[in-house]
């Protein structure tokens, strides 16, 4: 059920939406101009349809949100209304509101940047980015994991996470600290799984995560000593191809690429899969990798604090939403409060049962000697650590 809904709200949309799918634990439908469908298609083909399920959530895709008079505005991108909300980000307009029967509605439109100033931009750009990845950055960055927020069974965890023989294990941390290498020297594992690669979601039904399709991001220098980039620039017109590979021998932080997960891991887990272990890598003045016991309740606090840092963006409207909602006399449609109160609640049941580590990194540690040592933690000792 909702965290919150407001009775005075009407339906966004006429329809629900022709392509359902199973999200995060919960059914959401999609829908969208002629243009997006094919598009929308391809970004969640990952995902367990869900028949004919009454849906959840329901997502409109389009280029321009339905004429509203706001309630308020401040500041410029955030804009109460008395039936919802509208959060600006540079990719997209998104606007939220509950419908009179519960389900979370969301239009969505895309700011299409078109001409000479935009082409050079997307030379110079770190992903040079084709219409489809921006659609998928968009749709899961921007939509399905703000979603979340509006439920109080699910939160969010800043991880990377994969399943060994089944069980899910997460890699936790903030941006940098080494996720990502950890996840591609397991990629080539037959005993491991692709379930998410920057967000997980957590249930409060148990030790049990929901799996994030969002594709993956390969940096530069995460194609060292693998085969990795010939995969990533498969299929990529020649420009694409020439501009990653000079941004990466100037850079090699600076040039990166989306690719589908299935295209990296030999199996994904699109159903949920139960929780066994926990790893939060932390970079630390130690001689060599280390692995200690980490207190959950340390854990819920640590997985707050990253994920309030990483997607502030998002947790700027929540604040700017209750602003407006005491300047005008209203209640508003959610407040980070509200928020923080349901994940601590979410992940504590979560994390109850499951093995916490913390698992300290050299600052200067080689890149192929991390890699290895975390394949040695997550695969080989699975189970035998103290």
């Amino acid at each position: 059920m909702p965290a919150r809904r407001d009775p005075s709200t009407v339906p966004l949309a006429a329809g629900r939406g022709r392509m359902k799918k199973i999200i995060f634990g919960k059914c959401y439908a999609f829908s969208g101009e002629a243009v997006h469908e094919r598009h929308l298609a391809e970004c969640l083909a990952l995902y367990q349809d869900a028949g004919d399920a009454a849906p959840q959530v329901a997502i409109r895709i389009m280029h321009a949100l339905p004429p509203r008079v706001p309630a308020a505005i401040n500041p410029k991108s955030h804009r109460t209304f008395a039936r919802g909300m509208l959060t600006s980000f540079p990719p997209a307009d998104v606007y939220w509101g509950w419908s009179d029967d519960g389900c979370l509605e969301i239009d969505v439109a895309l700011k299409v940047r078109q001409g000479v100033k935009h082409g050079i931009k997307k030379l110079l750009s770190t992903e040079f980015a084709s219409e489809l990845e921006l659609l998928e950055k968009v749709l899961h960055e921007f939509v399905l994991v703000p979603s979340t927020y509006f439920f109080d069974d699910v939160a969010p965890i800043h991880a990377a996470c994969v399943t060994v023989d089944g069980v899910a294990c997460l890699l936790a941390g903030t941006a940098g600290v080494g996720k990502s290498a950890a996840m591609i020297a397991l990629r080539q594992n037959h005993r491991v799984g692709f379930v998410s690669d920057d967000i997980v979601i957590a249930s409060s039904a148990g030790p049990q995560v929901y799996a994030n399709m969002a594709w993956p991001k390969i940096y530069g220098y995460n194609c060292n000593g693998d085969t990795l980039k010939g995969e990533l620039l498969a299929g990529r017109g020649w420009v694409d191809r020439t501009q990653f590979r000079i941004k990466s021998r100037m850079d090699s932080a600076s040039a990166r690429r989306m690719i589908r997960p299935d295209r990296v891991y030999h199996h994904v887990e699109s159903a949920p899969v139960a929780l066994s272990r926990l790893y939060y890598v932390i970079r630390e003045d130690v001689p060599g990798i280390r692995v200690a016991a980490l207190d959950a309740a340390n854990a819920v606090d640590m997985t707050i604090d990253v994920v309030r840092a990483e997607y502030s963006i998002f947790h700027d409207h929540l604040h700017w939403e209750r602003y407006n909602a005491l300047a005008t006399g209203t209640a508003p449609m959610l407040t980070m409060d509200r928020v923080i109160a349901n994940w601590r609640s979410a992940l504590a049941k979560c994390f109850a049962g499951v093995a916490c580590f913390k698992v300290s990194i050299p600052f200067d540690m080689d890149q192929l000697a991390y890699r290895a040592g975390m394949v040695g933690l997550i695969v080989t000792d699975a189970g035998g650590l103290p």
